[in-house]
C-alpha cells in the first residue's frame, strides 16, 4: 500500500481513511455513496488523497460515511445521507466533503451506522441522522438532519457510535448509554432500547470506551476492561471476552491473559475485540474465520478469552493496586486543553515520570524527575487529538488517564 508517516486511522463498513501527519486524508474502499470524498463514486483498492481536505486530526467512518475533524474545531462530512447523518440539512449523498455549519470547537467525531456524533470542547454532545433507537440520548427518536445539542449531556470526555448505540463517557470516569440494547449492550442490565442516556451504575474510572456492532467494552484507569453485549450470535464468538459465549447485560471484565501491565485502549467491532497494552502488545478476542484475532490462526477458531495478537514487546511495568492507590488521589484538569494541564496529587511523588501515548500506543512525550505533588504539562509539542498520559512511580503505574488536546 506504501502509506507512510500516518497519524491516524479510522475504518467504515467497508471502507478505510488515514491521516497522514501533515493534516492529509486519504481513503479506500467501497465508494458507491461517496464515502471516500475523492469526487467520484468508484471504489478504490489503493488509497487516494481527498483533494481540499486540510489540518484533519481525527477521522470517523460509519455505515456508509465519513467523518473528519479539523485542527480549528470544525467538521466536514460525505457519503449517505439517507437519515441526514452528514448533517448538512437534507439527505442527498456527497461524494466531496461538506463542512457542517454550527459546529465549533469540536474535539472528537464518531460515526454509526446511519448517525453521527460530535463532542465540543466545552463536554457538551451533538448529533444528526438517524435516532429511531434513541441513540442520541436526549430522551427522543426524532431524527435529524442538522446537528442538535444533547442537553442532558454535560461534562462528556470521550464519545463512541456503534451500530445502532452510543457511549459517553464524562470526565469523572462515569459512563452514559442510549440506543438500541437487544443483547444488552447498554450494559444496564436490560434488552430494552433507551431513548435518554443512562448511567451503568455498576461502572466507574472509565478512560474510553467503545461501541462494536452490538456490544461495547469499557477501559477503566486501574488498565482493566470490562465488556457487555453480544457474546454468543450464533457463532460462539467470544467478542466479551469473559471465557463463555454468553450474551452479558452488565459489564463483566475481559480475562486478562495478558497478566501484568496495563491496556490503553480498546477496539469493538462487530464480532471481535481488540486491546492494546502501554507496551505496545495487541491481544483480541472473538470471531477468527477470517483470521482477524491476528495470533496465527487461520481455522474458524474464535476465543472467548483474550489471545496475544503481536509478540513485538515485552511487559515493562506493573500496576498498583486499588488498595494500594486508595491514600492517593490523581486529578488533572483542564481537559480538554489547548495549551497545559495541571496534575495534582494528595501524596508527594517522588522520582516520579510521565508518559504520554497517541491512539496507536505509541511513546510520544516523556517527562522524568517528576518531585512533589504538582506539574504542569505543556502541550504545544502535540498535536491535537486523543492520548493517553501514564504516571509512573518506582516502576509501578499510578495513574493512567485520557487527554484530550484541541487546537488554541
Amino acid at each position: 500500500m506504501g502509506m507512510t508517516n500516518v497519524k491516524g486511522v479510522a475504518a467504515g463498513l467497508f471502507h478505510s481513511i488515514f491521516i497522514k501527519n501533515d493534516g492529509t486524508v486519504w481513503t479506500c474502499g467501497r465508494n458507491n455513496l461517496g464515502p471516500l470524498g475523492n469526487g467520484n463514486n468508484s471504489d478504490q483498492l489503493i488509497p487516494v488523497q481527498i483533494i481540499g481536505l486540510s489540518d484533519i486530526i481525527q477521522a470517523a467512518g460509519g455505515g456508509e460515511h465519513s467523518l473528519f475533524l479539523k485542527a480549528d474545531g470544525t467538521v466536514f462530512s460525505c457519503g449517505l445521507n439517507s437519515s441526514g447523518q452528514l448533517g448538512d440539512g437534507n439527505n442527498s449523498n456527497k461524494n466531496i466533503p461538506v463542512k457542517l455549519n454550527g459546529l465549533t470547537n469540536i474535539v472528537q467525531v464518531a460515526a454509526g451506522a446511519e448517525f453521527s456524533l460530535f463532542l465540543e470542547n466545552d463536554g457538551s454532545v451533538w448529533a444528526c441522522g438517524h435516532n429511531g433507537y434513541g441513540q442520541f440520548g436526549n430522551a427522543t427518536n426524532t431524527s435529524s438532519k442538522i446537528p442538535i445539542k444533547i442537553n442532558n449531556l454535560s461534562d462528556i470526555s470521550f464519545i463512541s457510535a456503534g451500530e445502532w448505540h452510543s457511549i459517553f463517557v464524562k470526565k469523572d470516569g462515569t459512563v452514559f448509554t442510549s440506543g438500541r440494547n437487544q443483547y444488552g449492550q447498554l450494559g444496564d442490565g436490560t434488552t430494552n432500547n433507551n431513548l435518554m442516556a443512562t448511567q451503568i451504575s455498576s461502572l466507574s474510572n472509565v478512560i474510553q470506551a467503545e461501541a462494536g456492532g452490538i456490544h461495547s467494552v469499557f477501559v477503566k484507569s486501574d488498565g482493566t476492561v470490562w465488556s457487555c453485549g453480544l457474546n454468543s450470535g450464533g457463532n460462539n464468538d467470544g467478542q466479551l471476552g469473559d471465557g463463555t459465549t454468553i450474551d452479558r447485560l452488565i459489564p463483566v471484565q475481559v480475562i486478562s491473559s495478558w497478566t501484568n501491565g496495563n491496556i490503553i485502549c480498546a477496539e469493538a467491532t462487530r464480532e471481535h475485540s481488540l486491546y492494546l497494552k502501554n507496551d505496545g502488545q495487541v491481544w483480541a478476542s472473538g470471531r477468527n474465520n477470517y483470521g482477524q484475532l491476528g495470533y496465527g490462526s487461520f481455522t474458524n477458531l474464535n476465543s472467548s478469552i483474550s489471545v496475544h495478537s503481536n509478540k513485538i514487546c515485552s511487559v515493562l511495568l506493573s500496576s498498583l493496586n486499588q488498595n494500594q492507590l486508595k491514600n492517593q488521589i490523581i486529578s488533572y484538569f483542564p481537559n480538554p486543553t489547548s495549551s497545559y494541564i495541571n496534575l495534582h496529587s494528595t501524596k508527594e511523588l517522588t522520582d516520579a515520570s510521565i508518559n504520554i501515548y497517541n491512539t496507536f500506543g505509541k511513546l510520544i512525550k516523556q517527562i522524568n524527575s517528576i518531585q512533589g505533588y504538582e506539574i504542569t504539562i505543556f502541550s504545544d509539542d502535540l498535536f491535537a487529538g486523543i492520548y493517553f498520559l501514564q504516571l509512573i512511580e518506582d516502576h509501578k503505574i499510578i495513574s493512567t488517564h485520557k487527554i484530550i488536546i484541541s487546537n488554541p
